[in-house]
């Protein structure tokens, strides 16, 4: 094994887990190093490493298989978004969807529409359909320090941010699909997250 070599990727993991959330950084850590440790492996091996491959029901990323379902494939192809993309954004591990890159320096309003639009495709990833429970939304929301209680359920209701989801969010409301609007701005929303360093 190149050791030389091991060191510098270690200081790029570093790099790249130090841009995550905390309770991630850990995990996804783990991740790099396993995948760093087997390509390296099937390298000596003579086996090729780091092609993105579409199987159907998965993606390949630098040895990761991101599955993907149904409605987010075709999701995928028709707004563009790349496996590659999808996959510096999220990590899917044990059936839960977690966020890599997240918005940040938005407007709490702008904020909310946002989490909604990655709350719609965690939804995706869990269940295999593109909707946002209002509720989840909040919560995350809340979290994440985008939450106006005074105008929570108008920010859903504004001409933008309506044409996002079949029906406009309600509280405590039944979750709403995008449209296909919504998944566009989905679409660059990924794009947007995924190019952010």
């Amino acid at each position: 094994m190149d050791y030389d070599r091991l060191k510098g990727e270690l200081r790029e993991m570093v790099s790249v887990t130090e841009n995550v959330p905390e309770p991630y950084r850990v995990k996804l850590f783990e991740i790099l190093l396993n995948n760093y440790l087997t390509g390296a492996a099937e390298r000596a091996a003579g086996a090729s490493n780091g092609a993105v491959t579409t199987d159907g029901a998965s993606s390949r990323v630098r040895n990761q298989t991101l599955t993907v379902p149904t409605q987010v494939r075709v999701f995928m192809q028709r707004t563009g978004v790349t496996a590659e993309e999808l996959a510096s954004v999220v990590l899917h591990d044990d059936g839960q969807l977690h966020f890599l890159r997240e918005p940040r320096s938005v407007s709490i309003a702008q904020g909310q529409i946002e989490w909604a639009l990655l709350v719609a495709l965690k939804n995706g990833f869990e269940n295999d359909s593109l909707s946002t429970d209002p509720e989840a939304v909040r919560s995350v929301c809340q979290e994440k320090g985008f939450y106006d209680k005074a105008n929570f359920a108008s920010n859903f209701k504004t001409a933008r941010s309506a044409k996002l989801f079949k029906r406009p969010l309600e509280p405590q409301g039944q979750p709403q699909s995008l449209t296909v609007d919504g998944q566009h701005a989905l679409a660059k929303l990924i794009k947007t997250l995924a190019a952010a360093t």
